[in-house]
């Protein structure tokens, strides 16, 4: 089972500003900041679950990215 987008919440400027990715492991919330101009995330849960949820996350960073 790959990693699942279960749900994008988006901030004003329509960027990512949360999400739960649901993995075989556990399930992820990112949080994305933006501190000093620099857009960053943060994952919570369990370590293994967070490493099985990286492809999934960058996922969500080209979606939002592409013109």
């Amino acid at each position: 089972m790959s990693p699942r987008i279960c749900s994008i919440v988006f901030d004003k400027n329509e960027l990512p500003r949360r999400a739960t990715v649901i993995t075989k492991l556990g399930t992820i919330k990112v949080e994305w900041m933006n501190g000093s101009g620099n857009r960053s995330w943060v994952r919570s849960g369990n370590l293994h679950a967070r490493k099985l949820a990286g492809p999934a996350i960058q996922r969500i960073e080209r979606m939002v990215s592409e013109p």
